[in-house]
């Protein structure tokens, strides 16, 4: 997208909100109905002297001719808001159409740096509430710039930067430790250390989330090795690489070469990725439910997964969502929602792990309800190894 005479103009990229979801809701078809409203809309928001268009991954990228202070902005985009308050009504379906948007003022520098940024303020909109998110400096830190992110997390993982954090489970019942989640930390050269909210979808764009991953895994194993059998270990594996085939040839190797019983590894999933890809994904689970790794579904409750796929899913865990449980006290429709997914675990003979537990009135909910596992900062928070190993290996 070129200049507009040398004049400062916002550029912005916005894209549809939990598409994913739109697709679990309604199916593809309709989901894709919906989308194409998405950029009817934002074509009736975009004014003629603006120059706009339609990208991949359901993006839409627009030039405001004229707009170049924020206040002007804010105005433009308040009337971009008020397009989308209307739910859209469309072959029997009547749905809301949510979406998030990151604009950067575009003043001379190179094209490209301005899509880099306006991808970062993006990110931004997707981890609050707020809709659209407006690029300023202190987003980005020389960890945002991504060719630079990619090659400090390659040279991370050469250096053994990166580091496994524990935090503990416990048994419901018997309040005792039985294993551990296992969350990734990078140590970098300047002493920080970073959690995975500030790289990782960075690194899911780029290959080198695969052998970060493998290295995860592997570590995950390995350290079952040194501990009791009665402690198991749970990893997150992106969902890009639950498709990927090798998944099951880098497990089977790592629990063999270290002597682990199978059971001892827990993959947790999320629910959103149900939806994607959906024969290949539950052939690959399988895959791993046949050489006797656990299979948990994380976020339970946020994913809008129907139950014909989730019925196929060789599951055996659901993880509840940690903003039910933080909400289930104050709220009778948390209440419920904990409630549901309880029941529904127990019909599918599967248990339960409730994530976020803060206080002792809720776990003792959470108890009487017959939830399997808590976990939550009322135990612990995430440990370093060796606090972890002191305080819970005996």
């Amino acid at each position: 997208m070129s200049g507009n005479k040398g004049k400062p103009s916002y550029i912005g990229l916005i894209e549809i909100a939990d598409y994913e979801g739109l697709v679990g809701r309604h199916g593809p078809a309709s989901a894709q109905l919906l989308l194409e409203e998405f950029y009817q809309r934002l074509q009736r928001w975009a004014r003629p002297q603006d120059q706009a268009k339609v990208l991949k991954n359901r993006r839409f990228m627009v030039m405001l001719d004229g707009v170049h202070d924020d206040a002007q902005l804010q105005l433009a985009t308040a009337k971009l808001i008020r397009l989308f308050e209307a739910p859209c009504e469309l072959m029997g379906i009547t749905a809301p159409i949510k979406f998030k948007g990151g604009f950067c003022l575009h003043e001379g520098q190179d094209a490209e740096q301005t899509l880099l940024r306006c991808r970062i303020a993006l990110r931004q909109a997707r981890k609050g509430e707020l809709a659209i998110q407006i690029y300023h400096h202190e987003f980005q830190a020389s960890l945002d710039d991504e060719p630079r992110l990619v090659e400090a997390l390659e040279r991370a993982l050469d250096r053994g930067e990166f580091q496994l954090y524990y935090q503990p489970k416990l048994h419901t019942g018997y309040r005792t430790v039985i294993g551990a989640e296992a969350l990734l930390r990078w140590h970098s050269s300047d002493k920080k250390v970073i959690n995975p909210v500030q790289f990782i979808d960075v690194a899911e764009r780029h290959d080198v989330i695969r052998p970060i991953t493998w290295w995860v895994m592997k570590s995950a194993v390995a350290r079952l090795r040194n501990w009791p059998d009665n402690l198991g270990i749970s990893v997150n594996v992106p969902p890009c690489l639950l498709l990927d085939d090798e998944i099951v040839t880098v497990l089977s190797d790592a629990l063999a070469i270290y002597s682990v019983a199978p059971h001892r590894l827990t993959i947790e999933i999320t629910e959103n990725l149900m939806i994607s890809d959906y024969e290949h994904l539950v052939l690959n689970l399988h895959s791993l439910h046949d050489i006797g790794v656990r299979i948990s579904i994380d976020d339970f409750g946020t994913g809008y997964s129907s139950l014909a796929q989730f019925r196929n899913l060789p599951a055996n865990e659901l993880k509840i969502d940690k903003s039910f449980v933080l909400a289930m006290r104050e709220s009778e429709k948390d209440m419920a929602i904990v409630k549901a997914v309880i029941d529904l675990a127990r019909n599918f003979s599967m248990r339960v792990v409730a994530e976020g537990v803060e206080d002792q009135e809720t776990a003792s909910l959470l108890t009487d309800l017959g939830a399997d596992q808590l976990q939550g900062f009322l135990f612990d928070k995430p440990l370093p190894l060796s606090d972890f190993e002191k305080r819970y290996v005996k």
